[in-house]
Order: C-alpha cells, then structure tokens, then sequence
C-alpha cells in the first residue's frame, strides 16, 4: 500500500527536477510564450513554485483562498529566485505532511467547494501530485521549444544533465 512518506517523497522528486528545469532556461527567455492564450515560461515557474502546496494547504486548514495569496507573491517572482521559491514549496510541503496523521491519510475527508468530499489521501493525489509533473512537463515542452534540445529524459525525469557516453 502507498502510505503518505511515499507520496512526499515523489513530489519532492518532482520539485527538485523542476528545480533542475528551472536552471535550464536561456537568457531572455523568461517571457517566453508558445501561444497568446498560454503562460509565459516565468508565469508557469511561478505558478510551479506553489502549485504543489496550495490544495494540500487548503485542504488541511479549510481556508479555500489561500492559492490566491501564494499566487499573488508567486506573481512578483524573477527568474533567479525561482529556486529558492521551490526550496520554500519542498520544505513546506515535509512540514504539512509531518503534521498529517497515518491515520488521516485514509480517514480525513476533505471537500473543496462545490465538489465531493474525499479521503486526505486521495485528495493530495487529485491535487499537487498530479500537477507537479504535469506542469513540469508543460515547462520541459518550453524548454525544448526554446532551443534547448539538448535537454533528454534525463533531465526531466531524474532533475539532472545526461551522463556521458
């Protein structure tokens, strides 16, 4: 059975690959923006800074709007302070898990407004752990589009450079 260190885990994964990601980005690319009805490469490093934190956060307090507040000081993020910003999300998140019981993983019901109600558990899976590695992928595929072709499974799924042949 999954149990909750499993899924920290995981999602620790996944920021320290964006993270990876994130160091990737050529200079003047920041505004980058594949069409004009999607985010430009700062925008989704913002939105990927909390997007793993923000249900979690929610879920657990009760307090809906509070991906709007880590929106709005994600929106005044520069390219360089990225990393740290994920470094915040990753020690956050160990600390929200630290705080959720075994027990609660399976038991603790959580319903976002106007939807149904589901264990804790399921919840964190239908959340940032899903969008993590979606969004990371969102950012490899600008990455890519970007010039950067050098850039291989490796980096996007182990966060780090191909090792040499």
């Amino acid at each position: 059975m999954i149990d909750k260190q499993m899924v920290l885990d995981s999602m620790l994964k996944e920021i320290h690959a964006i993270k990876h990601l994130a160091s990737k980005v050529p200079a003047g690319f920041e505004n980058y923006r594949p069409g004009e009805k999607q985010r430009s490469m700062i925008e989704l490093l913002r939105y990927l800074t909390y997007c793993g934190i923000s249900g979690l956060k929610a879920g657990l307090s009760g307090n809906w709007e509070i991906g709007k507040s880590l929106a709005e000081s994600a929106s005044k993020l520069g390219l360089s302070e990225i990393p740290a910003a994920l470094d915040r999300q990753a020690s956050e998140l160990k600390g929200l898990f630290a705080s959720i019981a075994p027990d609660d993983f399976s038991r603790k019901m959580v319903q976002r407004p106007g939807q149904e109600a589901l264990p804790l558990g399921r919840f964190i899976l239908d959340s940032g752990f899903k969008y993590l590695p979606s969004y990371k992928m969102q950012l490899f595929l600008y990455l890519k589009q970007s010039g950067q072709q050098s850039l291989n499974s490796s980096n996007l799924w182990r966060g780090e450079d191909p090792k040499p042949n």
